[in-house]
């Protein structure tokens, strides 16, 4: 019989082993032969029970080869490069634990920041934990876009939103599965599954992260203002179509009206070209909102009905 005392951190150990069996740790990668074999290390030896699966987005260095020497590791390739989000997307479907772990494959997050936000979300019983880092690099979003987004999370119900895009995340897979067909195959999906959660209302918390030095370069591509436009008008139309629309539909309404009365009363005109286009403007974007929001919910409850089918 063994007399010898458990140790406080045996404890923690034993707690931690506890968890570590449920969680599916996806790690996207497309040529990081730089970084790769430290963050598996890293994994490996913090959390050896977890389940740990990297997606090689048909990387033309030796990312697989490296991943391929890690027995513990499973390794899923892409054909062709499909895109950050796609890589997480096939790694989330092929994971078996009962919370997702988003993990960079540049050496640039921490395991310790990873125990903790799991540890968050189990204790707190949330949706998701997502990483709100200390020391960004400079985002993808220009500050324009950022700042638009973050009066969208709060017009959606957000109280604050720490870091909308942090690569770091944790999810309950019940919360992220039924919404993986609307999520972007590029690296919007960060930006958009932050925004669909707090849309449908999920318990979500923002934990602080620190950021190592990055390993390789940045495989981020988004100097292209078009781009960006493009990116918000897309969220926008998939997470809050008839808040935006029909605000803005609303604005134009008012000025129209208000411009008319003032063009007929005060200056005893005609009403105007331009009051009139902008009230049917304005009524435009409100029946605009209002089909896009049907589209919508109706695109995000076929996904979550899918899903519920293949459970049975």
């Amino acid at each position: 019989m063994n007399d010898t005392p458990t140790s406080p951190e045996n404890n923690t150990e034993a707690a931690r082993h506890d968890w570590e069996s449920t969680l599916s740790i996806i790690i996207p990668a497309f040529n990081e032969e730089g970084g790769i074999a430290k963050v598996l290390e890293s994994l490996h030896g913090a959390l050896p029970g977890a389940e740990v699966i990297v997606v090689d987005d048909a990387s033309t260095d030796k990312t697989a080869n490296i991943v391929a020497g890690f027995p513990n590791c499973k390794l899923v390739r892409h054909p062709f490069n499909q895109g950050y989000g796609a890589s997480l997307k096939t790694g989330m479907r092929a994971a078996a634990g009962t919370y997702l772990a988003w993990f960079d494959a540049d050496n640039e997050h921490r395991v310790e920041d990873l125990v903790a936000m799991v540890e968050l979300l189990i204790r707190e019983k949330l949706a998701a934990v997502i990483g709100a880092r200390r020391n960004p690099a400079p985002s993808a979003i220009r500050s324009g876009g950022k700042l638009f987004l973050r009066m969208l999370a709060r017009s959606l119900g957000a109280s604050s939103v720490s870091d909308m895009n942090c690569g770091l995340r944790v999810f309950h897979r019940d919360s992220i599965l039924p919404y993986l067909g609307v999520l972007s195959d590029k690296f919007s999906a960060s930006t958009t599954s932050t925004l669909l959660m707090i849309d449908r209302k999920m318990p979500l918390r923002f934990h602080p992260v620190t950021l190592n030095q990055r390993e390789g370069t940045s495989k981020v591509q988004f100097n292209d203002g078009l781009a960006a436009i493009a990116l918000i008008f897309r969220i926008v139309l998939l997470v809050a179509p008839l808040r935006v629309f029909l605000r803005a539909g609303l604005l134009f309404i008012a000025v129209g009206a208000v411009y008319g009365l003032y063009l007929k009363l005060a200056v005893g005109g005609p009403l105007g070209t331009s009051a009139v286009v902008l009230t049917i403007f304005g009524m435009f974007l409100c029946i605009l909102g209002l089909i896009s929001d049907q589209i919508s919910q109706m695109r995000l409850n076929m996904e979550r009905q899918s899903v519920d089918r293949q459970k049975h």
